[in-house]
């Protein structure tokens, strides 16, 4: 996900409160009385399984954790009994806890709290289409995606898509109001065919125009759009992962869209004259939309949004942390186990060009793990999560890990020639991505989008043949083009003479265990030294 990618981290961005200037929508309207109903949609986003406070991308601690967030949902459930509850996906993947339960506690957790829908994630399908149907088995609200259709397979006794609506329409107070919900239609470019198998995501508009004509034709007297899906940071607009800028064009008439995806804060804005509100990431804002109805003629009188930020002044709800605690007290105690020592600490930027300390380490970790399985590879190509943190020496655990990687990836590799990894090294160098190749000792020249392979050759110092072809390994994100990234890598691991092979092999699980093998950890040797012109 420039759409922000899970590698990209993003900066929390807050926006001024923003209104729309016509006089039937104005904030000035009078509170709701006897002739008015107000309605409010309460949403949490991206929560990625964290029930306890974090830490946000800029280290700030002691933020967020949905144990906060249902505090402050009661809270304005008590203040409007006409509320609404959703969730606008990656509901579960993200920490220990929810791993080891295959997403099954914070599903748990939603039935509990009564949630009313919550809108399908890309992050949903990380540990494949099975856990994804069972999370859908044992939801027991609504899940919602207009543009993602799918058919059971052969695997499964049950099409998992029958759970799957398009909207739901709720009526509150005499008032018919439908939530239509959307997922990212960037989901092939993230994960492998295996873990979407037997879904298709559709670009946004039309299965959306399909689902708002039938809400209409039910009664909906006003329609919210919730997407996984944001804006773009810096120019706001649209890419293969959000449409948000075409479909509040498109259908300037929605009462809202709460949006999702990006991991921003955005309390308040209008786009193309559509209320837009966004509540940040991990739950360290959730988010409130108030729409107001005349009673009699059920026009939309007015509309705000707010998110409410969920530091150490909002106390945990004990509820969640009572119904969790088994879990959360099983995820500590994983965590906390030591799994060797760190000798020198570990810088996380290097030269252009050539890998970091980190990077070099998780390359080391993959090359091990494959040749622990009886593969034996002739380079790794990684990157870093946290562009900012060294990695400090000293006893490590399992969480440290946790924190160096925290998304999981699988391994996949391929025969590729000479003239391939300059082709896919030169693209990473175009992309200012941070990527390197651990295994060869490479030459450049140039920086920046120009920067260019001059020579390459095996860590023993042996040029590459022109005719011959090596093994390199990559992780599923990379390889499926990296969030639109890599298309070059994508295309050439797409061809046969690459003979593409997956491994169930996780980046994360071959650091563990490659510091339970070593005990002590030391630097791995630097390579792919820039030219000396460079």
């Amino acid at each position: 996900m420039s759409s922000p990618t899970r590698r990209a981290f993003l900066k929390t961005i807050g926006q001024a409160g923003l209104f729309c200037a016509a006089p039937s929508i104005a904030r000035a309207v009078a509170r709701p009385n006897g002739d008015t109903v107000q309605i409010s949609i309460l949403h949490t986003t991206d929560l990625h399984g964290h029930i306890l406070p974090t830490s946000d991308y800029a280290g700030n601690a002691d933020l967020g954790g949905f144990a906060r967030c249902v505090t402050q949902i009661r809270r304005w459930r008590r203040q409007n009994r006409n509320s609404i509850l959703i969730d606008v996906g990656d509901v579960y993947q993200g920490t220990d806890v929810s791993l080891r339960t295959n997403g099954a506690l914070m599903i748990d957790l939603f039935n509990h709290f009564k949630y009313d829908a919550w809108i399908v994630g890309n992050h949903e399908f990380d540990w494949g289409v099975e856990t994804f149907a069972d999370a859908l088995a044992k939801s027991e609200m609504p899940v919602l995606a207009a543009n993602m259709h799918g058919k059971a397979s052969g695997e499964m006794s049950t099409n998992p898509f029958a759970k799957i609506q398009p909207y739901i329409l709720k009526e509150v107070d005499g008032i018919k109001i439908a939530i239509v919900g959307v997922t990212t239609p960037g989901m092939p470019f993230w994960l492998r065919p295996e873990f979407i198998r037997g879904f298709d995501f559709e670009y946004s508009v039309e299965p959306v125009r399909r689902a708002m004509i039938k809400a209409k034709s039910e009664g909906a007297d006003a329609i919210v759009l919730a997407g996984h899906m944001g804006l773009k940071p810096r120019s706001g607009g649209d890419d293969f992962a959000n449409n948000v800028g075409a479909l509040t064009s498109e259908f300037p008439e929605v009462a809202a869209f709460i949006a999702g995806h990006t991991h921003q804060t955005i309390p308040s804005r209008l786009t193309n004259g559509v209320l837009l509100t966004q509540a940040d990431h991990f739950g360290i804002h959730v988010g409130r939309l108030d729409l107001a109805f005349d009673r009699a003629s059920k026009k939309l009188l007015y509309r705000e949004a707010h998110c409410e930020l969920m530091d150490n002044r909002i106390p945990i709800d004990h509820g969640v942390v009572s119904r969790a605690k088994p879990q959360l007290d099983a995820s500590a105690s994983a965590l906390a186990q030591p799994i060797g020592t760190l000798a020198q600490t570990l810088h996380v930027r290097g030269r252009p060009g050539e890998p970091s300390e980190v990077e070099a380490l998780i390359g080391a970790a993959i090359l091990e793990a494959l040749r622990e399985r009886g593969t034996a590879v002739d380079g790794a190509m990684h990157g870093v999560f946290d562009e900012k943190n060294n990695f400090v020496a000293g006893p490590k655990t399992v969480d440290d890990i946790w924190n160096l990687i925290p998304f999981e990836n699988y391994v996949v590799t391929a025969d590729l020639t000479a003239e391939d990894i300059k082709t896919v090294m030169e693209e990473v160098y175009a992309s200012r991505e941070p990527r390197n190749l651990l295994g060869f000792e490479i030459e450049t020249e140039g920086s920046g989008y120009e920067r260019r392979i001059a020579a390459m050759r095996l860590a023993d110092g042996r040029g590459l043949e022109r005719d011959e072809r090596y093994l390199i390994a990559f992780n599923t994100f990379d390889s499926c083009s990296g969030g639109h990234r890599f298309m070059k890598l994508r295309a050439l691991l797409e061809t046969p003479a690459a003979r593409c092979t997956f491994h169930p092999v996780q980046t994360r699980d071959a650091m563990i265990d490659y510091f339970r093998r070593h005990q002590v950890v030391h630097k791995i040797a630097a390579q792919n030294r820039p030219a000396a012109a460079a």
